[in-house]
């Protein structure tokens, strides 16, 4: 009894002979030595299928079919026909949905007397098998094969891995591509209609029929899409806002090892919406900054943009200019290069006043400019925050108050001389009255003597006089009394006596102070007051005043009998 592994050896030793000495192995086979019963033992244990045939030929010498003249074992058993079904019996009768080409390869072993081998022989169901076929005497064919489907599916295995492994490679290759389209930044225009060109010329090899990028109302594609059985699609999202999608098109149905690939999160569709959102944040980003540089540039006050530890990283030409810096020589510097050692912790506290209240700050500083000197300027701070609400810039604004600190100081000056005046003025004032009063209360008083009769009678025309005398008198009073009061108020020393009394008597001896300038004109004047009208709360004086004034102008613009 033979091994397995002699068995191989001994048929591999057949089929070397025959593939290497046509020959010798002619010589073996005349001497019986291809058929079955020329060693029993070996070839019926041998692991390896064997059959003998007999090349069947039309009137022309054409193979068009062939018939079994002996078997082996394995070849019972790899086949499942048993030995007596098969023996005498032509192929195509066991057969007849075999491939005739076969017939027409095995015809040409035994005609020509050429070995041939074979490894995609899938005559039996669905299994594959490894033939090796050469001509034991013309006219025949002898055949050993050997069952292969493991060792062709894992071939199939490795080879779609290698495939899927190649795919990979080419999609890896498709979005370095399209990550550096992004990071060149062109126009958006410009790198939608890249972007879609790459992936539809790396992405052939995948029956690519079309791609398309749909962003707000433009749509930017590249194939034909008439033909395709499906497609994957990703939106472009920015910010959690949909700005878009990305559709890849496809002609044949979607591979099994393919669908993973490109509908988990990481597929390669994905890929390039992230890309392609990226993209898009980056350029609506720029936008805003070449907006914030547009407006920047024509303000007539600094600003600039420093990072959490205060570094700059942007200035416009302005706040270059207030410090008399060029703006790279300020790129990468320090903010607190403009400062002196004294108002360091001041910067300092507004910055961290800034960080705990999140509000804008703002201060008024010295700035240092760069040949030493310094000038006064209000400083606006407020934070820039990322998409996670965390504050990752300052923003500064500077404005130069030179000019406004010099008319401040004038004003001061101004403010300081008017007070000046005021208290001039009122020292003036009230020395003016106290001269004043004194000659004039004796004019008054003395006047109301001689008309009191204490000095004697007097006549019609020396009382006139005298009632005039102390009627100029009082109104100078009057006078005096009232540019004290205006002065008292514009200083600041006017007094308020508030007190509770009737509306009525005040208004009634208001009346009776006017009666004598009411007969003259001989103006109708009617006081119709309730009586029980609840007692106010003011200054009772000021109040008479007020009043007074009003019924005397009253009084003075109404025309006689009136």
């Amino acid at each position: 009894m033979f091994s397995e592994r002699e068995l191989k050896q001994t048929s591999d030793v057949v089929l070397n002979l025959a593939d290497l000495d046509s020959g010798r192995a002619e010589q073996w086979l005349s001497d019986g030595c291809g058929r079955v019963d020329a060693y029993p033992q070996i070839f019926n244990e041998m692991v390896c299928a064997y059959a003998l045939h007999e090349i069947i030929c039309d009137g022309g010498g054409v193979p068009i079919d062939y018939c079994f003249l002996d078997v082996n074992p394995a070849f019972e058993r790899i086949v499942g026909l048993k030995k007596d079904d098969v023996i005498g019996k032509n192929v195509l009768d066991i057969f007849p949905c075999m491939d005739v080409s076969w017939v027409e390869k095995y015809g040409k072993v035994a005609l020509t007397g050429e070995s041939a081998h074979f490894d995609d022989y899938s005559l039996f169901g669905d299994r594959f098998y490894e033939v090796n076929v050469f001509c034991p005497r013309s006219g025949e064919f002898a055949m050993t094969f050997s069952d292969i489907t493991e060792r062709r599916c894992a071939h199939d295995i490795l080879e779609m891995q290698e495939s899927d492994l190649n795919k990979h490679v080419c999609e890896l290759e498709c979005l370095l591509k399209v990550s550096s389209i992004v990071n060149v930044l062109p126009s958006l225009n410009e790198g939608f209609r890249k972007v879609v060109d790459t992936v539809f010329s790396d992405l052939k090899y995948r029956s690519v029929t079309g791609c398309r990028l749909i962003y707000e109302e433009n749509i930017f594609q590249a194939g034909l899409f008439v033909d395709s059985n499906w497609n994957c699609r990703s939106d472009i999202i920015v910010d959690d806002v949909v700005h878009g999608s990305f559709e890849v098109w496809y002609s044949e149905d979607m591979p099994y090892t393919s669908a993973d690939n490109f509908h988990n999160d990481g597929g390669f569709v994905d890929s390039v919406t992230r890309s392609l959102g990226i993209f898009v944040e980056m350029k609506l980003v720029e936008n805003d900054l070449n907006i914030f540089k547009s407006i920047s540039y024509k303000v007539n006050y600094g600003i600039s943009i420093l990072d959490m530890d205060g570094n700059i990283i942007y200035v416009n030409e302005a706040f270059s200019q207030l410090h008399g810096y060029s703006v790279e020589e300020l790129l990468g510097t320090h903010f607190l290069m403009f400062y002196n050692e004294s108002q360091v912790p001041r910067l300092k506290c507004l910055l961290d006043n800034l960080l705990n209240s999140d509000c804008c700050m703002d201060e008024e500083v010295w700035h240092m400019r760069k040949n030493g000197s310094i000038f006064p300027a209000i400083l606006e701070c407020a934070l820039i925050f990322d998409r996670d609400n965390m504050p990752s810039y300052f923003f500064v604004a500077l404005k130069d108050i030179t000019e406004t600190k010099k008319a401040d100081d004038a004003l001061k000056r101004a403010m300081s001389i008017a007070d000046a005046a005021n208290c001039s003025k009122g020292e003036f004032l009230a020395n003016v009255s106290h001269e004043l009063r004194t000659p004039l209360n004796a004019i008054v008083g003395f006047s109301e003597i001689l008309l009191d009769g204490r000095c004697g009678d007097l006549n019609d025309v020396q009382r006139r006089y005298l009632q005039n005398v102390s009627n100029s008198g009082n109104h100078l009073s009057d006078i005096i009394t009232k540019i004290l009061e205006i002065s008292n108020i514009e200083a600041g020393n006017a007094e308020v006596n508030v007190g509770k009394f009737k509306i009525l008597h005040s208004v009634l001896e208001v009346k009776e102070s006017l009666m004598h300038s009411i007969l003259l004109k001989d103006i109708s004047f009617v006081c119709e007051l309730d009586p029980d009208l609840p007692q106010i709360c003011v200054d009772k004086i000021k109040f008479k005043h007020i009043l007074h004034n009003l019924l005397t102008n009253a009084v003075k613009f109404t025309s006689d009998r009136g």
